[in-house]
């Protein structure tokens, strides 16, 4: 009863805020010094700030015209998109709402795990792509503060992905809260350049990798294979249904699922594909462009087609397309294989542990450290957010 007790209050808080918040912005009009670059903060800075967390569905997609207003366009900071990278049975929401007043200064999406539909209190953000904060720049830093601040006190640890120059912000709360904190170098997804002309990719790669990416095309285009572009969604997630369980590398269920509810979410999307020239699919491949960067999120091969490479081939036609339509940078969404891993650009990120100092979470931690390294093949990744002892990198 408590629990649906806070709920409820919860719902009514962030209601009187959203309507306090679409009042004010519809009241206000910005003078000619704000539209103009003020040297002063965009907003008075006169209140401090709160944070209300949110968890349900309902009331992050009401936030919506409100992170609409903080980011033009959202892109990847869009609610619906933030709602689609859950996988229900494993993560449940756990938004930060950042306001000063009847304002709302910004938002921290983040999402705790779930073990048999019970929270851990485990909150896990990512921020390597930029899509963990939704405020505007001159406030990031201190919408940022406040939501890791509310997150420290009401949860037991924190685990986020970021680059360098959020490690400081993540070092104050830590230290400010009194909890303890790691981080460990570790990259996520993969980042390839892309230059002006799909001559200059060829020119760019080894040798070795440019011979096999022609010869392993042509052979696909003697044999009567046919590249598929700008597929309709209802067709290609039709055809994903169908490829899916003849995958060359079979990711979870929820993963695929996962992946087309991303690209579903995405207005700017890319979807393509190789078929037969008897009609069947042999490769898909599915994201979308935000800016000048596209995001591969989905990638299926027959598995039957191993020895024609099905899947470089695929790659071949989705650089020479994205190209084509001015991408300058493709990001692996989880990261790639060779031969295109060989040509990625690291990147300076890390992985943060925060964890409370109180007695029952170093027992679960204890608990969880020893049952990884007893069975680190049935429990390691499976553990691998609980505990950061339980995975033995080189601190940064």
């Amino acid at each position: 009863m408590s629990h649906e007790r806070e709920e409820r209050n919860t719902r009514q808080a962030l209601g009187w805020l959203l309507g306090q918040a679409s009042e004010l912005q519809a009241r206000r009009e910005p003078s000619m010094s704000e539209s103009q670059g003020s040297p002063r903060s965009l907003y008075e800075r006169s209140e401090s700030f709160a944070a209300t967390i949110v968890s349900t569905p309902e009331q992050i997609v009401d936030l919506t015209t409100t992170v609409r207003a903080l980011v033009s366009p959202p892109g990847m900071l869009d609610p619906r998109f933030f709602l689609a990278t859950l996988s229900p049975r494993q993560l449940r929401p756990c938004v930060v709402v950042v306001s000063q007043g009847c304002r709302i200064a910004g938002i921290l999406y983040a999402r705790e795990r779930m073990i048999a539909g019970i929270p851990t209190g485990i909150v896990l953000g990512d921020d390597t792509l930029g899509t963990m904060v939704a405020a505007h720049p001159q406030e990031m830093e201190s919408v940022l503060h406040c939501a890791v601040a509310a997150l420290l006190e009401h949860k037991a640890a924190l685990r986020f992905r970021v680059a360098f120059d959020r490690l400081p912000s993540l070092h104050i709360e830590s230290a400010k809260a009194g909890t303890d904190i790691r981080f460990y170098r570790e990259q996520h997804h993969a980042h390839l350049e892309l230059p002006r002309t799909y001559d200059q990719f060829l020119f760019n790669v080894r040798r070795s990798t440019r011979h096999n990416l022609c010869r392993y095309r042509r052979r696909s285009e003697s044999a009567g294979n046919f590249f598929c572009q700008d597929l309709l969604l209802s067709d290609f997630c039709l055809a994903a249904k169908l490829l899916f369980p003849k995958g060359s590398y079979q990711s979870p269920k929820w993963a695929f699922h996962q992946a087309l509810a991303m690209i579903q979410a995405s207005p700017s999307r890319f979807l393509i594909g190789l078929r037969r020239r008897t009609g069947n699919w042999i490769g898909l491949a599915g994201g979308w462009c935000a800016g000048d960067s596209a995001f591969l999120a989905l990638q299926l091969n027959d598995h039957a087609c191993a020895k024609e490479s099905i899947s470089l081939v695929l790659r071949s036609y989705l650089i020479e397309h994205l190209i084509g339509r001015g991408i300058r940078k493709l990001v692996f969404w989880g990261g790639t294989s060779a031969p295109l891993s060989f040509y990625t650009a690291p990147r300076e990120e890390f992985t943060v542990y925060i964890d409370s100092r109180s007695h029952p979470w170093r027992l679960v931690r204890l608990a969880c450290v020893t049952l990884a390294k007893l069975a680190p093949l049935k429990f390691g990744k499976w553990l691998k957010w609980e505990a950061s002892a339980a995975h033995e990198k080189t601190s940064a």
